[in-house]
Protein backbone atom coordinates (compact mmCIF):
# COMPACT_ATOMS: atom_id res chain seq x y z
CA UNK A 1 0.00 0.00 0.00
CA UNK A 2 1.41 3.85 -1.12
CA UNK A 3 1.52 6.02 1.42
CA UNK A 4 -0.76 8.31 -0.35
CA UNK A 5 -3.28 5.69 -0.42
CA UNK A 6 -6.75 7.69 0.30
CA UNK A 7 -7.57 4.76 2.44
CA UNK A 8 -5.45 4.17 4.74
CA UNK A 9 -6.63 6.73 7.35
CA UNK A 10 -9.05 4.37 7.38
CA UNK A 11 -7.65 1.45 8.42
CA UNK A 12 -7.06 1.17 12.35
CA UNK A 13 -7.05 -2.91 12.46
CA UNK A 14 -9.19 -5.43 14.61
CA UNK A 15 -6.64 -7.86 16.20
CA UNK A 16 -6.30 -7.93 19.62
CA UNK A 17 -3.92 -5.93 20.75
CA UNK A 18 -1.24 -7.89 23.02
CA UNK A 19 1.42 -4.72 23.37
CA UNK A 20 -1.07 -2.07 24.86
CA UNK A 21 -2.98 -3.86 26.90
CA UNK A 22 -2.82 -7.39 28.83
CA UNK A 23 -6.56 -7.90 28.28
CA UNK A 24 -8.07 -9.40 25.20
CA UNK A 25 -10.42 -6.68 23.18
CA UNK A 26 -11.67 -7.40 19.79
CA UNK A 27 -10.96 -4.37 17.59
CA UNK A 28 -7.51 -2.74 17.91
CA UNK A 29 -4.88 -0.53 16.55
CA UNK A 30 -3.02 -2.08 13.96
CA UNK A 31 0.00 -0.11 12.10
CA UNK A 32 -0.33 2.41 14.93
CA UNK A 33 -3.21 4.13 13.33
CA UNK A 34 -5.78 5.29 15.60
CA UNK A 35 -8.62 7.07 13.53
CA UNK A 36 -11.66 6.29 11.26
CA UNK A 37 -13.64 3.14 11.36
CA UNK A 38 -12.09 -0.24 12.47
CA UNK A 39 -11.78 -3.09 10.04
CA UNK A 40 -14.19 -5.70 10.47
CA UNK A 41 -13.36 -8.56 12.39
CA UNK A 42 -15.23 -11.02 9.65
CA UNK A 43 -13.58 -9.56 6.95
CA UNK A 44 -10.32 -9.83 8.20
CA UNK A 45 -10.73 -13.45 9.20
CA UNK A 46 -11.77 -14.40 5.91
CA UNK A 47 -9.06 -11.98 4.18
CA UNK A 48 -6.28 -13.75 6.74
CA UNK A 49 -7.34 -16.87 8.69
CA UNK A 50 -6.70 -19.97 7.45
CA UNK A 51 -5.82 -24.16 8.69
CA UNK A 52 -2.74 -25.85 7.91
CA UNK A 53 -3.00 -29.64 8.78
CA UNK A 54 -0.84 -31.89 10.30
CA UNK A 55 -0.54 -35.96 9.50
CA UNK A 56 0.97 -38.98 11.44
CA UNK A 57 3.11 -41.49 9.79
CA UNK A 58 0.20 -42.73 7.88
CA UNK A 59 -0.66 -39.54 6.20
CA UNK A 60 -3.87 -39.42 8.83
CA UNK A 61 -4.70 -36.11 9.59
CA UNK A 62 -4.80 -35.01 13.45
CA UNK A 63 -4.42 -31.80 13.88
CA UNK A 64 -4.52 -28.20 12.37
CA UNK A 65 -2.43 -25.34 13.01
CA UNK A 66 -3.74 -21.67 12.84
CA UNK A 67 -1.86 -19.50 10.53
CA UNK A 68 -2.56 -16.04 8.43
CA UNK A 69 -3.02 -17.21 4.89
CA UNK A 70 -0.13 -16.35 2.95
CA UNK A 71 1.43 -14.42 5.36
CA UNK A 72 4.46 -14.83 7.37
CA UNK A 73 7.00 -12.55 8.52
CA UNK A 74 10.66 -13.03 8.46
CA UNK A 75 12.66 -13.52 11.62
CA UNK A 76 14.39 -10.26 10.75
CA UNK A 77 10.94 -8.31 10.14
CA UNK A 78 10.38 -5.03 12.28
CA UNK A 79 8.59 -5.87 15.71
CA UNK A 80 5.69 -4.06 14.31
CA UNK A 81 5.22 -6.75 11.53
CA UNK A 82 5.17 -9.19 13.89
CA UNK A 83 3.07 -7.82 16.51
CA UNK A 84 0.05 -6.66 14.06
CA UNK A 85 0.06 -10.51 12.53
CA UNK A 86 0.16 -11.83 16.31
CA UNK A 87 -2.77 -9.37 16.55
CA UNK A 88 -4.67 -10.30 13.68
CA UNK A 89 -3.93 -14.39 14.18
CA UNK A 90 -5.22 -13.65 17.94
CA UNK A 91 -8.41 -11.97 16.84
CA UNK A 92 -9.18 -14.97 14.56
CA UNK A 93 -8.62 -17.37 17.56
CA UNK A 94 -11.05 -15.16 20.08
CA UNK A 95 -13.46 -15.30 17.54
CA UNK A 96 -13.35 -18.87 17.06
CA UNK A 97 -13.44 -19.87 20.64
CA UNK A 98 -16.58 -17.39 20.91
CA UNK A 99 -18.60 -19.47 18.55
CA UNK A 100 -17.67 -22.75 20.04
CA UNK A 101 -14.12 -25.19 18.40
CA UNK A 102 -16.52 -27.40 16.60
CA UNK A 103 -13.41 -29.29 15.25
CA UNK A 104 -12.94 -32.34 17.06
CA UNK A 105 -9.00 -32.21 16.14
CA UNK A 106 -6.47 -30.59 18.53
CA UNK A 107 -5.61 -27.16 17.27
CA UNK A 108 -2.31 -25.71 17.55
CA UNK A 109 -1.26 -21.71 17.48
CA UNK A 110 2.24 -20.26 17.27
CA UNK A 111 2.51 -17.36 20.02
CA UNK A 112 5.53 -15.27 20.95
CA UNK A 113 7.38 -15.59 24.32
CA UNK A 114 5.97 -12.45 25.10
CA UNK A 115 2.45 -13.42 25.02
CA UNK A 116 3.48 -16.23 27.88
CA UNK A 117 3.24 -12.86 30.42
CA UNK A 118 -0.32 -11.60 28.99
CA UNK A 119 -3.48 -12.41 30.16
CA UNK A 120 -4.38 -13.98 26.75
CA UNK A 121 -3.33 -17.29 26.29
CA UNK A 122 -5.25 -17.89 29.76
CA UNK A 123 -8.57 -16.32 28.47
CA UNK A 124 -8.52 -17.79 25.15
CA UNK A 125 -7.78 -20.97 26.04
CA UNK A 126 -9.74 -24.43 25.34
CA UNK A 127 -9.05 -27.94 25.48
CA UNK A 128 -7.72 -28.34 22.31
CA UNK A 129 -5.76 -25.69 22.11
CA UNK A 130 -1.57 -26.20 21.88
CA UNK A 131 0.37 -23.21 22.48
CA UNK A 132 3.52 -23.27 20.25
CA UNK A 133 6.14 -20.98 21.43
CA UNK A 134 10.16 -20.96 21.50
CA UNK A 135 11.90 -20.83 24.62
CA UNK A 136 15.10 -18.75 24.99
CA UNK A 137 15.15 -17.89 28.55
CA UNK A 138 14.75 -19.80 32.06
CA UNK A 139 12.08 -17.03 32.77
CA UNK A 140 10.46 -17.81 29.71
CA UNK A 141 10.85 -21.64 30.63
CA UNK A 142 9.46 -21.08 33.99
CA UNK A 143 6.26 -19.20 32.87
CA UNK A 144 5.64 -21.81 30.23
CA UNK A 145 5.75 -24.67 32.78
CA UNK A 146 3.47 -22.53 35.49
CA UNK A 147 1.07 -22.00 32.46
CA UNK A 148 1.16 -25.85 31.81
CA UNK A 149 0.70 -26.62 35.63
CA UNK A 150 -2.65 -24.33 35.34
CA UNK A 151 -4.16 -26.36 32.35
CA UNK A 152 -2.73 -24.93 29.27
CA UNK A 153 -1.12 -27.00 26.66
CA UNK A 154 2.30 -25.85 25.28
CA UNK A 155 4.28 -27.05 22.74
CA UNK A 156 7.78 -25.67 23.06
CA UNK A 157 10.89 -25.61 20.05
CA UNK A 158 13.52 -28.06 20.82
CA UNK A 159 16.75 -26.80 19.89
CA UNK A 160 19.67 -29.48 20.44
CA UNK A 161 22.12 -26.35 21.00
CA UNK A 162 19.72 -24.65 23.60
CA UNK A 163 19.80 -25.59 27.05
CA UNK A 164 16.42 -23.82 28.26
CA UNK A 165 14.39 -26.61 26.64
CA UNK A 166 16.53 -29.70 26.01
CA UNK A 167 16.86 -30.01 29.93
CA UNK A 168 13.55 -29.80 30.57
CA UNK A 169 12.29 -32.39 27.65
CA UNK A 170 10.23 -34.95 30.04
CA UNK A 171 7.91 -32.01 31.75
CA UNK A 172 6.33 -31.21 28.57
CA UNK A 173 3.42 -33.14 26.32
CA UNK A 174 3.76 -31.75 23.43
CA UNK A 175 7.80 -31.17 21.76
CA UNK A 176 8.45 -29.43 18.55
CA UNK A 177 11.24 -30.63 16.28
CA UNK A 178 12.99 -30.89 12.89
CA UNK A 179 13.77 -33.44 11.56
CA UNK A 180 17.08 -33.60 11.40
CA UNK A 181 17.90 -33.30 15.01
CA UNK A 182 17.93 -36.62 16.65
CA UNK A 183 15.01 -37.56 17.94
CA UNK A 184 14.10 -37.39 21.54
CA UNK A 185 13.76 -40.68 24.30
CA UNK A 186 10.06 -38.78 25.76
CA UNK A 187 6.92 -39.54 26.93
CA UNK A 188 5.87 -35.94 24.87
CA UNK A 189 3.42 -36.19 21.56
CA UNK A 190 6.62 -34.89 19.11
CA UNK A 191 5.56 -32.53 16.43
CA UNK A 192 7.91 -32.34 13.42
CA UNK A 193 8.73 -29.68 10.65
CA UNK A 194 10.50 -30.17 7.61
CA UNK A 195 10.10 -33.91 6.15
CA UNK A 196 10.61 -33.81 2.28
CA UNK A 197 11.15 -37.26 1.94
CA UNK A 198 9.26 -40.24 2.93
CA UNK A 199 12.41 -42.15 4.05
CA UNK A 200 13.07 -39.22 6.77
CA UNK A 201 9.56 -40.80 8.93
CA UNK A 202 10.65 -43.71 9.63
CA UNK A 203 13.16 -42.88 12.44
CA UNK A 204 10.05 -41.19 14.47
CA UNK A 205 7.95 -42.44 17.19
CA UNK A 206 4.81 -44.15 15.84
CA UNK A 207 2.95 -41.14 17.71
CA UNK A 208 4.31 -38.06 15.81
CA UNK A 209 2.78 -35.94 14.29
CA UNK A 210 4.21 -34.33 10.87
CA UNK A 211 4.03 -30.18 9.87
CA UNK A 212 5.33 -30.39 6.54
CA UNK A 213 4.84 -29.96 2.72
CA UNK A 214 5.51 -34.13 2.00
CA UNK A 215 2.26 -34.55 2.94
CA UNK A 216 0.08 -31.10 2.10
CA UNK A 217 2.60 -29.37 -0.22
CA UNK A 218 3.05 -25.63 0.40
CA UNK A 219 1.08 -23.63 2.29
CA UNK A 220 0.31 -21.49 -0.56
CA UNK A 221 1.96 -22.94 -3.56
CA UNK A 222 4.08 -20.22 -5.75
CA UNK A 223 1.62 -17.92 -7.90
CA UNK A 224 -1.79 -19.22 -5.83
CA UNK A 225 -4.12 -16.17 -5.80
CA UNK A 226 -5.61 -15.50 -2.82
CA UNK A 227 -8.85 -16.31 -4.19
CA UNK A 228 -7.29 -19.84 -5.81
CA UNK A 229 -5.74 -20.74 -2.19
CA UNK A 230 -9.70 -19.99 -0.38
CA UNK A 231 -10.92 -22.58 -3.27
CA UNK A 232 -8.00 -24.96 -2.38
CA UNK A 233 -8.56 -24.88 1.17
CA UNK A 234 -12.18 -25.09 1.14
CA UNK A 235 -11.75 -28.15 -1.64
CA UNK A 236 -9.21 -30.07 0.63
CA UNK A 237 -11.70 -29.78 4.37
CA UNK A 238 -14.57 -30.74 1.78
CA UNK A 239 -12.56 -33.82 0.65
CA UNK A 240 -11.71 -34.99 4.19
CA UNK A 241 -13.82 -32.78 6.89
CA UNK A 242 -17.03 -32.76 8.84
CA UNK A 243 -19.71 -30.92 8.32
CA UNK A 244 -19.03 -28.78 11.45
CA UNK A 245 -15.84 -28.11 10.10
CA UNK A 246 -17.16 -26.85 7.10
CA UNK A 247 -19.60 -24.85 8.91
CA UNK A 248 -17.08 -23.12 10.48
CA UNK A 249 -15.00 -22.66 7.49
CA UNK A 250 -17.77 -20.50 5.78
CA UNK A 251 -18.11 -18.41 8.79
CA UNK A 252 -14.45 -17.38 8.40
CA UNK A 253 -15.25 -16.75 4.44
CA UNK A 254 -18.43 -15.44 4.66
CA UNK A 255 -17.88 -13.91 1.04
CA UNK A 256 -18.64 -17.33 0.66
CA UNK A 257 -22.14 -17.74 1.03
CA UNK A 258 -23.86 -16.55 -1.79
CA UNK A 259 -22.50 -18.55 -3.79
CA UNK A 260 -22.73 -21.66 -1.74
CA UNK A 261 -26.24 -20.99 -1.08
CA UNK A 262 -27.08 -20.61 -4.87
CA UNK A 263 -25.66 -24.27 -5.46
CA UNK A 264 -27.38 -25.47 -2.43
CA UNK A 265 -30.78 -24.29 -3.17
CA UNK A 266 -30.79 -25.48 -6.60
CA UNK A 267 -31.82 -28.50 -7.94
CA UNK A 268 -27.71 -29.47 -8.32
CA UNK A 269 -27.73 -29.23 -4.75
CA UNK A 270 -30.98 -31.01 -3.74
CA UNK A 271 -32.67 -29.51 -0.90
CA UNK A 272 -36.05 -30.22 -0.25
CA UNK A 273 -36.64 -26.66 0.88
CA UNK A 274 -34.57 -22.99 0.61
CA UNK A 275 -31.76 -22.75 2.91
CA UNK A 276 -31.49 -19.65 4.87
CA UNK A 277 -27.80 -19.71 6.28
CA UNK A 278 -24.56 -21.81 4.90
CA UNK A 279 -24.78 -23.40 8.28
CA UNK A 280 -28.92 -24.22 7.55
CA UNK A 281 -27.88 -25.80 3.76
CA UNK A 282 -24.74 -27.79 5.20
CA UNK A 283 -26.72 -29.55 7.85
CA UNK A 284 -29.99 -29.98 5.93
CA UNK A 285 -27.60 -31.78 3.04
CA UNK A 286 -25.78 -33.97 5.36
CA UNK A 287 -22.05 -34.75 5.21
CA UNK A 288 -22.26 -36.31 1.63
CA UNK A 289 -23.91 -33.91 -0.01
CA UNK A 290 -22.36 -31.11 1.50
CA UNK A 291 -18.96 -31.75 0.73
CA UNK A 292 -19.95 -32.26 -2.98
CA UNK A 293 -21.61 -29.10 -2.94
CA UNK A 294 -18.66 -27.65 -0.79
CA UNK A 295 -16.06 -29.38 -3.46
CA UNK A 296 -18.17 -27.55 -6.56
CA UNK A 297 -17.92 -24.43 -5.35
CA UNK A 298 -14.12 -25.12 -4.69
CA UNK A 299 -13.99 -25.32 -8.72
CA UNK A 300 -16.24 -22.79 -9.78
CA UNK A 301 -15.02 -20.00 -7.13
CA UNK A 302 -17.04 -17.40 -5.47
CA UNK A 303 -17.46 -15.36 -8.99
CA UNK A 304 -17.40 -17.98 -11.52
CA UNK A 305 -16.04 -17.69 -15.03
CA UNK A 306 -17.56 -19.54 -18.37
CA UNK A 307 -14.10 -21.57 -17.80
CA UNK A 308 -14.20 -22.70 -14.34
CA UNK A 309 -18.57 -23.27 -14.72
CA UNK A 310 -17.37 -25.42 -17.34
CA UNK A 311 -14.96 -27.40 -14.88
CA UNK A 312 -17.54 -27.58 -12.41
CA UNK A 313 -20.46 -28.52 -14.50
CA UNK A 314 -17.79 -31.26 -16.57
CA UNK A 315 -16.55 -32.46 -12.87
CA UNK A 316 -19.89 -32.93 -11.64
CA UNK A 317 -21.00 -34.99 -15.12
CA UNK A 318 -18.13 -37.16 -14.68
CA UNK A 319 -18.17 -37.83 -10.86
CA UNK A 320 -22.30 -38.82 -11.25
CA UNK A 321 -21.62 -40.90 -14.31
CA UNK A 322 -18.47 -42.48 -12.74
CA UNK A 323 -19.95 -43.35 -9.85
CA UNK A 324 -22.91 -45.00 -11.41
CA UNK A 325 -21.12 -47.28 -13.75
CA UNK A 326 -18.94 -48.35 -10.82
CA UNK A 327 -21.86 -48.75 -8.76
CA UNK A 328 -23.40 -51.32 -11.61
CA UNK A 329 -20.94 -53.74 -11.50
CA UNK A 330 -19.13 -53.34 -7.77
CA UNK A 331 -19.58 -52.06 -3.90
CA UNK A 332 -20.27 -48.59 -2.84
CA UNK A 333 -17.11 -47.98 -1.28
CA UNK A 334 -15.56 -48.18 -5.37
CA UNK A 335 -18.45 -46.41 -6.17
CA UNK A 336 -18.07 -43.53 -3.91
CA UNK A 337 -14.16 -43.49 -5.07
CA UNK A 338 -15.01 -43.47 -8.53
CA UNK A 339 -17.42 -40.39 -7.51
CA UNK A 340 -14.40 -38.44 -6.14
CA UNK A 341 -11.95 -39.31 -9.04
CA UNK A 342 -14.44 -37.84 -11.30
CA UNK A 343 -14.89 -34.67 -8.96
CA UNK A 344 -11.73 -33.79 -9.20
CA UNK A 345 -10.41 -34.76 -12.78
CA UNK A 346 -10.80 -31.03 -13.49
CA UNK A 347 -9.09 -29.45 -10.42
CA UNK A 348 -5.34 -28.96 -12.26
CA UNK A 349 -7.48 -26.65 -14.68
CA UNK A 350 -9.73 -25.05 -11.96
CA UNK A 351 -6.88 -24.20 -9.81
CA UNK A 352 -4.01 -23.75 -12.27
CA UNK A 353 -2.34 -26.18 -9.80
CA UNK A 354 0.82 -29.11 -10.93
CA UNK A 355 -0.81 -32.52 -10.19
CA UNK A 356 1.24 -33.83 -7.94
CA UNK A 357 0.64 -30.35 -5.69
CA UNK A 358 -2.98 -31.22 -5.44
CA UNK A 359 -2.25 -34.55 -4.45
CA UNK A 360 -0.28 -34.04 -1.82
CA UNK A 361 -2.46 -30.89 -0.85
CA UNK A 362 -5.55 -32.76 -0.41
CA UNK A 363 -3.78 -35.64 0.73
CA UNK A 364 -5.40 -38.21 -1.57
CA UNK A 365 -5.65 -42.03 -1.47
CA UNK A 366 -3.42 -44.34 -3.55
CA UNK A 367 -6.43 -45.15 -5.42
CA UNK A 368 -7.26 -41.33 -6.58
CA UNK A 369 -3.78 -40.45 -7.11
CA UNK A 370 -2.87 -43.49 -9.60
CA UNK A 371 -6.54 -42.75 -11.60
CA UNK A 372 -5.72 -39.01 -11.55
CA UNK A 373 -2.04 -39.49 -12.66
CA UNK A 374 -3.50 -42.12 -15.62
CA UNK A 375 -1.81 -44.97 -13.99
CA UNK A 376 -3.77 -48.04 -15.04
CA UNK A 377 -6.40 -48.58 -12.75
CA UNK A 378 -10.22 -49.15 -12.27
CA UNK A 379 -10.52 -45.39 -11.60
CA UNK A 380 -8.18 -44.03 -14.28
CA UNK A 381 -10.40 -46.86 -16.87
CA UNK A 382 -13.76 -45.02 -15.46
CA UNK A 383 -11.89 -41.66 -15.92
CA UNK A 384 -11.48 -43.26 -19.95
CA UNK A 385 -14.82 -44.31 -20.26
CA UNK A 386 -16.43 -40.41 -19.54
CA UNK A 387 -13.51 -38.76 -21.90
CA UNK A 388 -14.93 -41.21 -24.39
CA UNK A 389 -18.56 -40.46 -24.14
CA UNK A 390 -17.66 -36.78 -23.90
CA UNK A 391 -16.15 -37.40 -27.73
CA UNK A 392 -18.86 -39.77 -28.54
CA UNK A 393 -15.76 -41.96 -29.24
CA UNK A 394 -17.63 -45.03 -30.31
CA UNK A 395 -14.98 -47.76 -30.19
CA UNK A 396 -13.74 -47.26 -27.03
CA UNK A 397 -16.73 -47.57 -25.56
CA UNK A 398 -17.52 -50.77 -27.27
CA UNK A 399 -14.05 -51.81 -25.72
CA UNK A 400 -15.09 -50.66 -22.36
CA UNK A 401 -18.79 -51.81 -22.87
CA UNK A 402 -17.20 -55.31 -23.71
CA UNK A 403 -14.35 -55.12 -20.68
CA UNK A 404 -17.11 -54.36 -17.55
CA UNK A 405 -19.79 -56.54 -19.01
CA UNK A 406 -21.97 -54.21 -19.14
CA UNK A 407 -24.52 -53.17 -22.19
CA UNK A 408 -23.59 -50.18 -24.57
CA UNK A 409 -27.15 -48.89 -24.06
CA UNK A 410 -26.71 -48.85 -20.25
CA UNK A 411 -23.68 -46.87 -20.46
CA UNK A 412 -24.83 -44.23 -22.86
CA UNK A 413 -28.38 -43.86 -20.68
CA UNK A 414 -25.88 -43.40 -17.41
CA UNK A 415 -23.91 -40.74 -19.07
CA UNK A 416 -26.93 -39.18 -20.06
CA UNK A 417 -28.26 -38.85 -17.00
CA UNK A 418 -25.49 -37.94 -15.48
CA UNK A 419 -25.24 -35.07 -18.12
CA UNK A 420 -28.79 -33.86 -17.36
CA UNK A 421 -28.13 -33.61 -13.51
CA UNK A 422 -24.94 -31.81 -13.88
CA UNK A 423 -26.43 -29.01 -16.48
CA UNK A 424 -28.91 -27.72 -13.35
CA UNK A 425 -25.62 -26.60 -12.02
CA UNK A 426 -25.16 -23.84 -14.57
CA UNK A 427 -28.07 -21.49 -13.46
CA UNK A 428 -26.45 -21.39 -9.96
CA UNK A 429 -23.05 -20.37 -11.03
CA UNK A 430 -24.17 -17.34 -12.99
Amino acid sequence: MTSDDPSLSRIVGGGINTSESEQPVVVTQMLGIARGDPVREDILRARFLSFDPLFDAAAGLVAHQLVLRGRAAAADAPPELRQMEEDMLLTGLYSLTQDGLADKLPLLVRISTGMLFSEVPQQLNHRRLVWCVALDSEQHLARALALQDAGLMLCPTLNPKDAVVHESMSAWRYLACHVDDPPPAVAARLVVDGVRHAHARTRWPASTWFRSGFFSGDAQPAGLSHEQAIQLDLLAIALRESVETLVQFFRLNPGLAPRLLAIANSRAGGLSRPAESTAHALIMLGPQRASRVAALLALAGRLPTEASRRHAITALTRALFMGKITRLGGPAKSAAAAFEIGLLSTATHALSLPLEVLIRKLGLSATSARALSAHPSPGSAMLQLAHACENNDAETLATYSQQLDIPLHQISVAYLDALIAASELDAALH
